[in-house]
């Protein structure tokens, strides 16, 4: 598949996750450029020059979650848009996460076509 240009953050504390997520979305031409265990270690590797169009966060994270991680993203870098990607399909975690900023919520239980189909409609939204 060929490059879509369009760079990608993964926060996740589990590596199988990050490493799996990774490897599907690059082979749907996504570039991933910035992989963290939690939002504080995303925030300390972020800069303007690294700075991705999406972020795939985990929502239940040690030290920094993922609430915290979305609500710092929506005030000091609002251009990076949000997928919430959680375990639980809580549909209270879920709200969450959507008033906080997270502009799609997807469960990591559900089909993988469910992150596909959030990928997609933000890359038709919004001219990378």
């Amino acid at each position: 598949m060929s490059r879509l240009g369009i760079k990608v953050a993964l926060i996740d504390d589990s590596s199988v996750i990050r490493n799996s997520i990774h490897e599907i979305i690059t082979i749907w031409g996504y570039d991933v450029i910035l992989e963290a265990v939690n939002g504080e270690d995303f925030f300390s590797r972020l800069t303007t020059a690294n700075a991705p169009d999406i972020c795939i966060t985990d929502l239940n994270m040690p030290v920094m979650d993922g609430f915290e991680t979305i609500k710092m993203l929506r005030e000091k870098w609002p251009a990076i848009k949000v997928i919430a990607f959680s375990i639980t399909g809580n549909r209270r975690e879920e709200e969450r996460a959507l008033l906080l900023g997270a502009h799609a919520f997807v469960s990591k239980s559900g089909s993988i076509l469910e992150l596909q189909t959030s990928l997609q409609k933000m890359k038709q939204t919004t001219p990378f």
